[in-house]
């Protein structure tokens, strides 16, 4: 077997100039270092901002170890340290970093050995980028000024700070068990925190960072030391702190004015049969999306007046993580399917729709989106395809269609269409045509028309339309943008999205209020992300959240259903069966 090189210092800068683009502006300490499986190199291409390391001076070499009976020949402070930074020195590619070196044995002959060595390194003692810090062992506090200026101390004491010199110290640590019993789950106590935070104050005003060792390494920690201003977070998992850090201002949300909440009237028995049809679906919208949205409207959203509610299982045919198409096709259809498939079944059989089966009753069919009109979910409600991406045949199939108007994002992605369907600004919609085709401009969701129109006044208007129309009506409203700030692990997006989707569901329900004869059911085709929500603060509408995936997972996904009917949608079900629901209270059969 041929010798295997070692990684180039090239390749570790390469991985490094990568890490440089999402630098976190909150600096954690890799504690324990050299326990790493790749000592020095995996806590710095992670931007550590302070790397800890213990040595044991033996036969006149620093080791890297605790202990004495953990000393292996070949890990000494030059191997694994001292030389990588040297060759990054000479590279001209060192970044700032405090090497916090931990002396197990005594302290004068191991520090007079160090700077013995250090000599050989001036590439490090005279750069402004490396700071060498000593702890563990230490001279008394009286000999520190006899050390050269490169070498800074550790101080572990706040209660003498005025008997020490401080230009020698390089930053104070402390024992966080000394303070707290948290283990890093759920939340400090309110006396403890205030301990904790009297120290960082009391740190700040000698203008020396601060560092706890010996506590809890939980990304729930990490969070609360970032927001609290601990200099130097402690971990031993800098891969995942360093991930975790740089995305947390990102995963942070406060939102700065909230929206309105409409309060159903609910009125009288739900038992009769209604006349209209909304069906919304909120794509990717799971549990936690939507108590984003709750948290970040300070603990009360339209969609969360709702009475009669239940879960749906969103499972495809052939996979248990279902996708849009999948999905929207057991909605419009009855029928699960395999991934990718839209209106059509496993064998590629014609599943026939919703339009299609109430075109045949006197029903306007509608869709509104604020994605493409040839996405996967609004798609499945006219389309019959096998693949999601076949658009040629999605587009002939939406001119065959039962629908009688919709309104999606721009037309310019479909030249095809541009001609062959009525273009009408939403100002001056008034009225159905054939084939009435409204587009909402390309740039956040608004129209081009002097009044930029939301979302949700589309869906106010439409509403309008269809209410001074003579004939029932079935309209499928998508949120799709919820899905795709899902796959982009943005938070923001998520909230954002949640709440423009809330204010569109407000609007039905106003509908269904006036009329009495309006059943309006609320779900999604899937979850997306596995987006969770840390922690927070109701009062500021405040969320931190996080994320399993950038996928789809097949987590079970609320069903929400208003007036007439709305009690037959209750319990824990199966995608398709909310198609056989929407029949059975309009009394229809398939």
């Amino acid at each position: 077997m041929k010798n295997i090189k070692p990684f180039s210092l090239a390749f570790f800068v390469s991985l490094i100039s990568l890490c440089l683009a999402a630098q976190s502006p909150y600096q954690f300490h890799s504690h324990n270092d050299y326990k790493q499986d790749f000592p020095f190199w995996k806590a710095y291409i992670h931007q550590a901002a302070s790397i800890e390391i213990d040595i044991l001076l033996k036969n006149g070499k620093l080791y890297v170890a605790h202990q004495e009976d953990e000393i292996q020949e070949e890990k000494t402070l030059e191997k694994l340290y001292l030389k990588p930074l040297s060759e990054l020195a000479q590279e001209s590619k060192l970044r700032k970093l405090q090497l916090l070196i931990d002396v197990k044995t005594e302290a004068k002959p191991s520090l007079d050995r160090l700077l013995e060595i250090l000599r050989d390194y001036p590439e490090l003692t005279n750069s402004n980028k490396l700071s060498v810090v000593i702890s563990g062992n230490r001279p008394a506090i009286e000999e520190y000024q006899k050390y050269p200026e490169f070498i800074k101390f550790d101080h572990q004491n706040l209660n003498n700070l005025e008997q020490v010199d401080l230009s020698k110290i390089a930053l104070i640590s402390l024992n966080f068990k000394d303070y707290s019993v948290w283990n890093g789950l759920g939340r400090i106590t309110t006396g403890e925190l205030k301990k904790i935070e009297k120290l960082i104050k009391k740190a700040e005003m000698v203008d020396k960072p601060i560092r706890f060792w010996g506590s809890p390494d939980t990304k729930t920690t990490w969070s609360r030391f970032a927001t609290m201003g601990v200099d130097f977070i402690n971990t031993d998992y800098p891969a995942q702190a360093s991930y975790y850090l740089n995305n947390l201002e990102k995963n942070t949300i406060i939102t700065p004015t909230s929206i309105p909440v409409y309060q159903p009237e609910f009125p009288g028995d739900f038992t009769e049969k209604p006349k209209n049809i909304i069906l919304m679906i909120g794509d990717g919208n799971g549990l936690n999306q939507i108590s984003s949205g709750m948290i970040a409207n300070k603990g009360e959203l339209t969609l969360t007046q709702l009475k009669d509610l239940g879960l749906i299982k969103t499972s495809s045919f052939d996979d248990l993580v279902t996708d849009s198409a999948a999905g929207g096709t057991a909605i419009a259809t009855g029928k699960k399917t395999n991934n990718r498939a839209i209106g059509t079944g496993p064998n590629g059989e014609i599943l026939k729709n919703l339009p299609e089966i109430l075109a045949g009753n006197g029903f306007l069919k509608g869709i509104i989106t604020d994605d493409n009109i040839t996405g996967a979910t609004p798609s499945s409600f006219y389309a019959h395809v096998k693949e999601r991406d076949n658009s040629h045949a999605i587009l002939k199939d939406l001119r065959e269609s039962k629908i009688d108007f919709f309104i999606s994002n721009g037309p310019d992605d479909f030249p095809v269409i541009q001609d062959e369907f009525v273009q009408k600004r939403i100002s001056d919609f008034n009225d159905f045509e054939e084939s009435t085709a409204i587009y909402l401009s390309e740039t956040s969701g608004k129209s081009t028309s002097k009044h930029e129109f939301y979302f949700y006044e589309y869906v106010e208007k439409a509403l309008l339309n269809l209410e001074a129309q003579d004939k029932p009506y079935f309209l499928m409203i998508e949120g799709a943008k919820i899905d795709s700030n899902g796959h982009t692990n943005n938070a923001k997006g998520i909230v954002q999205k949640v709440l423009d989707f809330d204010r569109t569901v407000a609007e039905a329900l106003k509908v269904a209020d006036q009329n009495k004869n309006t059943l309006v059911v609320i779900t999604a085709d899937h979850d997306t992300s596995g987006f969770g929500i840390m922690q927070g603060d109701l009062k500021k509408g405040k969320i931190e959240g996080g994320f399993l995936t950038k996928d789809h997972t097949a987590t079970m996904v609320p069903i929400f259903a208003y007036g007439p009917k709305s009690q037959n949608f209750t319990g824990v079900y199966e995608n398709h069966l909310i198609f056989n629901k929407i029949l059975e209270a309009l009394e229809l059969k398939q």
